[in-house]
């Protein structure tokens, strides 16, 4: 291992562990909820997840934008403009906060019409939704928070965050869903407190690691902060990742509307499989992580040709992580969906699509570590561009026909997202072969 592996993976092991760590509140609630004697629970939980996919991880940005912008001004040596990046990101994050949890209830009805699906999955998804929508401020706060650790090359304070985030909400699950250590037993309703615990504790541990790290950055003049061409570039930065999540939002809820109207049971085995798909993103996602903070600081001190280095590197150990992923779901899909519920249909169904799920894996972790190459480039026109193109031009028609036309329901639904993917390196790569990327940085 050479200088430059031992610099990614000192970030990118506990992004790894940090990002492997993020799903894990869907993945509790949904074991936990699968062996509950009612299968419309998981899948409401499912159709509830895919919506607080929209409503939070939509605003992702908040992360990406503010690590972007961090790891080159921190490269660049300009610690006044992180704390300010962090600051005006905040402000946005709680003026969206407030947005969401005024309109989330009236909206709720809505999407989970669209979204589908029998009267007792929407009942029960309209209860955990109401309880979870919260911790909106929470959530968004410590989006903010960790994109400026990450931009600061420090990937141990998310990782704790994270970490924090998802043993409280373990053990939340375990005492208010089942009525353990003299909690009331409150079934899919716990699940949603118990998530609200967790974000609540995340914060708090990211604003202590921030107060007692960060002396030198926080202490910073708070003269410029209101500057109107850094509010733009923050804006114009978040907007394109907004649209770029939007497109990408709405490929995964035209799927969940497609597989939701084909039953219950497939309804939950497209639950189990999104967590193991999660799973294995997030893990890539590390190495993404890697990546934006060490392009976006190589770029900031203007050493262009370390950061074409450092991209390629962080490209094939993604490549290597992907594949191990797909070995593991050719041979072992079915037994991991054993392990989320107890009912046999739902595991028979998660079986059948091994082969759709696992060859797909190394090309997902390419389309990944690249969305972070562009990211810590500040190049987010393209990659709004390019998700805009993968969705409408690949991901749309194929669903189209494989769905409707050809009739392969849940198997045509997973193809018809695996030609998102595949959308995806189609306009991200002749993008990373050229060089213009590298002088999209923040100047």
């Amino acid at each position: 291992m050479n200088n430059l592996d031992r610099r990614i993976f000192r970030l990118a092991v506990p992004s790894v562990m940090s990002a492997l760590s993020a799903p894990l509140i869907g993945i509790a609630d949904t074991a936990m909820i699968g062996h509950l004697s009612e299968v419309a629970y998981l899948g409401a939980v499912s159709t509830a997840g895919v919506l607080f996919s929209i409503l939070y991880w939509s605003m992702g940005f908040l992360r990406m934008g503010t690590t972007s912008m961090v790891s080159q001004f921190y490269g660049a040596d300009k610690r006044r403009a992180c704390v300010h990046i962090l600051y005006r990101s905040l402000i946005i994050a709680m003026v969206l906060s407030v947005g969401m949890v005024a309109l989330g209830d009236a909206a709720a009805p809505l999407g989970f019409r669209l979204a589908g699906g029998s009267d007792s999955v929407q009942h029960w998804g309209m209860q955990y939704f109401s309880i979870r929508l919260y911790e909106a401020p929470l959530v968004l706060a410590v989006l903010t928070l960790n994109g400026f650790f990450l931009g600061t090359a420090n990937a141990i304070a998310p990782l704790l965050v994270t970490f924090t985030a998802n043993i409280v909400n373990v053990l939340g699950d375990y005492a208010l869903i089942y009525g353990h250590w003299g909690a009331p037993e409150m079934g899919i309703v716990g699940a949603a407190w118990a998530s609200v615990l967790g974000n609540l504790a995340a914060l708090c541990v990211g604003a202590v690691v921030f107060l007692i790290q960060y002396t030198d950055f926080w202490r910073r003049s708070l003269e410029g902060l209101w500057q109107r061409g850094q509010f733009t570039l923050i804006l114009r930065t978040n907007a394109n990742l907004f649209g770029r999540t939007l497109c990408l939002q709405f490929a995964q809820f035209t799927m969940l509307a497609i597989v939701s109207r084909l039953g219950d049971v497939p309804l939950a085995a497209n639950a189990v499989l999104w967590q193991l798909w999660g799973l294995s993103s997030f893990a890539v996602d590390g190495f993404a992580h890697a990546a934006e903070t060490l392009v976006g600081n190589l770029l900031g001190e203007r050493r262009y040709a370390e950061a074409r280095q450092m991209a390629g590197r962080i490209i094939r150990w993604g490549m290597a992580i992907g594949a191990s992923f797909g070995l593991v779901f050719l041979f072992a899909l079915e037994a991991l969906a054993g392990l989320f519920t107890e009912h046999a249909e739902v595991v028979r169904a998660v079986g059948q699509l091994r082969w759709v799920v696992a060859l797909v894996q190394p090309l997902n972790a390419v389309v990944f570590v690249l969305d972070g190459i562009f990211i810590g480039a500040n190049d987010m026109g393209y990659l709004f561009a390019a998700m805009a193109a993968a969705s409408f031009l690949f991901f749309l028609p194929l669903a189209i026909l494989f769905v409707y036309y050809l009739g392969w329901e849940m198997e045509g639904a997973w193809l018809a997202y695996n030609g998102l993917m595949v959308g995806r390196f189609a306009t991200l790569w002749p993008r990373y072969r050229g060089s213009v990327w590298l002088k999209t940085f923040v100047r």
